[in-house]
């Protein structure tokens, strides 16, 4: 019966400590740190998340291109392709809108429209377009 009574006081005092246990709020921190991984986390919801975050690009390599007698253009930026996607990381490439004449492929970055022929790349500290060779 002592035993009993022993056991159930023990038991209160260590629930009531746990209930009145302080707490730091700010050691909580935020739910959500910065829009990128909010955007890795709405992807993830859709399904659309492929575990790798596009990065900025500071510098766009073309490496050159295939026409495709469907149409289906290919073109390598960065050392990818873009057989799945137009985007390769943060770089959006029109492969469908490559010019025959000059052989130039039309990239976004960053809201900046360039033109690249294989073997050309741009660099964003200078903002110029320069041959590899």
């Amino acid at each position: 019966m002592q035993v009993n009574i022993m056991i159930a006081g023990l038991v209160s005092i260590l629930c009531s400590t746990a209930v009145y246990a302080e707490y730091d709020a700010d050691e909580l921190g935020k739910l959500f740190t910065d829009k990128t991984q909010r955007t890795q986390i709405d992807a993830a919801r859709s399904g659309n998340y492929s575990g790798k975050v596009p990065e900025q690009a500071d510098k766009v390599n073309m490496s050159g291109y295939l026409k495709r007698s469907d149409g289906k253009n290919v073109v390598w930026v960065n050392g990818e392709n873009t057989l799945e996607s137009s985007e390769v990381g943060s770089v959006k490439v029109y492969p469908k809108a490559i010019d025959e004449n000059d052989n130039k492929v039309p990239v976004s970055v960053d809201g900046n429209r360039l033109y690249l022929r294989p073997g050309e790349s741009w660099s964003k500290s200078t903002g110029k377009v320069k041959e590899n060779y």
